[in-house]
């Protein structure tokens, strides 16, 4: 009876090694089907976003060269065409960076830093088509329409008083012309500003990235808990001259718009001005609220 006993003692224990043994390979084939289920499913929606990107980016550049042929096949006004035309590139230029920055997510710096320089020609056209539809390219003739509405132009900014020869108060045409000036010196300073934040921000990127690759650190500016990380982040102050940059740009577009709106309104410039708004201000500012976004569930999730 005893070895009865151990013998079935021994069976028992060999069955029971037998069922973990069982268990746990179902437990593992489980697991890597799931992995496999969720990497497939990650894949199908990636694919997803990237087809309907290739849709939307697709439609983007049949529209903008339709718009540009329409341009060219009556170039009746090239002083002020070649503008348009330039303009009409950011559509398909910002459509093409983001689909290949989702399909090549490592090339994401470049192109950004390619939509920044294109971004800053694009303000910077945009100032030169309102003067050249004003004064076909002559910089007195828009002075001479502006200095008709000299009673109702907002004076200057006193930061550029000595800049301004005459001084704007000695004559309307005076008054006109510094006026004009600041407006172009506002926009000016985006087109320079731009590119030099975004090369820095694609330096400090690169940066950062690589000194969490060698360290092995999974934040690069500090303890998210202390926020006085974020002050010391690079990042921060790139963004914070940039925004300024941008301010002041839309400040001073915004100010010829109101002393030249009347003189324009043939040609429907409050669209314009609000596509111009909408594709180079508010893209920043969206881009500006998606980081702190993603950085603020990035925090949560370490947490």
């Amino acid at each position: 009876i005893f070895f009865q006993l151990q013998y079935v003692w021994y069976q028992l224990h060999q069955e029971s090694d037998r069922i973990d043994t069982l268990l746990h390979q179902i437990e593992s084939t489980q697991t890597q089907q799931i992995d496999e289920l969720n990497e497939k499913v990650d894949q199908n929606h990636n694919l997803t976003l990237i087809q309907m990107a290739g849709t939307f980016t697709l439609i983007t550049c049949i529209l903008t060269v339709y718009h540009m042929s329409t341009h060219l096949r009556n170039f009746h006004e090239p002083i002020v065409q070649k503008r348009i035309i330039s303009i009409l590139w950011m559509c398909p230029i910002y459509a093409l960076t983001a689909f290949l920055s989702l399909v090549i997510p490592s090339a994401d710096g470049y192109l950004g830093v390619i939509r920044d320089f294109y971004e800053a020609y694009t303000v910077y056209n945009f100032l030169a088509l309102l003067i050249n539809i004003l004064g076909r390219g002559n910089r007195d003739v828009v002075v001479n329409v502006l200095a008709q509405h000299a009673q109702h132009l907002k004076p200057p900014t006193r930061c550029l008083k000595s800049c301004y020869h005459p001084p704007p108060e000695t004559s309307p045409h005076a008054m006109a012309n510094a006026v004009l000036y600041e407006c172009q010196v506002l926009c000016m300073q985006f087109v320079f500003c731009r590119p030099l934040t975004s090369i820095a921000s694609f330096v400090s990127t690169t940066l950062i990235r690589n000194h969490e690759e060698e360290t092995g650190s999974g934040h690069s500016d500090g303890d998210n808990d202390n926020l006085w990380s974020l002050f010391q982040s690079p990042t921060f102050y790139i963004a914070l001259i940039t925004n300024v940059s941008v301010f002041l740009a839309f400040t001073g577009l915004l100010k010829f718009y109101h002393a030249v709106r009347d003189d324009l309104l043939w040609c429907q410039p409050f669209s314009k001005f609000m596509a111009i708004k909408g594709i180079v201000f508010l893209t920043f500012w969206q881009g500006l609220a998606i980081a702190i976004f993603v950085s603020l569930h990035d925090s949560k999730n370490n947490d």
